[in-house]
C-alpha cells in the first residue's frame, strides 16, 4: 500500500505533498518509483495503492476535462479511464476502484476520494492523508503541528514517522509541491 499526504500552504501559494517511495502488494515491496501524482490541466491527481491506475489516466489524457473547475468532472474522467483498463470490482452492487486518493485544483482546493469515488472536501490548511498509513500520518501531524515551523517540515516529519511505524508504507520520504500555476515539483530534499 502507500501513504499520500496533503496540506495547502496559502502563505506560500503551494500545496505540500508527501508520499512514500515504494508500495506493497501483500508482503511484497515494489521497486523505488513514485507514480502516485499526476498533474493534468490545472489539476493534480494523487492515487494510492498499486496497479495501472496512473497508466490508465495517462492513456486517456486527451479526454481529460481541461477547463473544468469541478472535481466531479475529474472523477467522471477517472472512472471512465479506469473502466477502459478494467480496473475495479463490483462488491455487493457497489463498484470499487482499488485505491483512494486526492484531487487538487491549482487554486489550492483539495478533495479526497475513497475507492468508490465518494468525494469529500478537505478544509483549507488541514493536514490530510490517504492510504494504508493515513491514520498514523494524520495523528502524527496533529501532535507535531504546534511544534513545526512550516508545512514542509510538518509534511516531512509526519511521513518519517509513518514510514518508520507502518510496515505497509515502505520506502523513502518524498516531499513535493503543487503550485498555483498547476506545476508539480520534483521531490524536494
Amino acid at each position: 500500500m502507500t501513504i499520500l499526504t496533503v496540506i495547502d500552504d496559502a502563505a506560500s501559494d503551494v500545496v505540500w505533498l508527501g508520499s512514500n517511495g515504494r508500495a506493497t502488494l501483500g508482503s511484497l515491496v515494489g521497486p523505488s518509483v513514485d507514480k502516485k501524482w499526476l498533474a493534468l490541466g490545472g489539476w493534480l491527481i494523487g492515487i494510492t495503492g498499486t496497479g495501472p491506475k496512473i497508466e490508465a489516466i495517462k492513456a486517456h489524457t486527451d479526454e481529460f476535462p481541461k477547463d473544468s473547475a469541478h472535481p466531479f468532472e475529474v472523477l467522471q474522467f477517472l472512472k471512465a479511464a479506469y473502466e477502459k483498463f478494467d480496473i475495479g470490482e463490483t462488491e455487493e452492487g457497489l463498484k470499487r476502484y482499488c485505491g483512494s486518493g486526492f484531487l487538487i485544483h491549482k487554486d489550492g482546493a483539495i478533495w479526497d476520494f475513497d475507492n468508490s469515488f465518494c468525494l469529500s472536501e478537505v478544509p483549507r490548511g488541514a493536514y490530510w492523508a490517504r492510504g494504508s498509513g493515513m491514520d498514523l500520518a494524520i495523528g502524527a501531524a496533529a501532535g507535531l503541528k504546534p511544534f513545526m515551523r512550516s508545512a514542509k517540515d510538518l509534511t516531512r516529519r509526519a511521513l518519517e514517522i509513518t514510514i518508520a511505524m507502518d510496515v505497509d508504507c515502505p520506502g523513502e520520504v518524498l516531499v513535493q509541491t503543487f503550485d498555483r500555476e498547476g506545476v508539480l515539483s520534483d521531490p524536494i530534499a
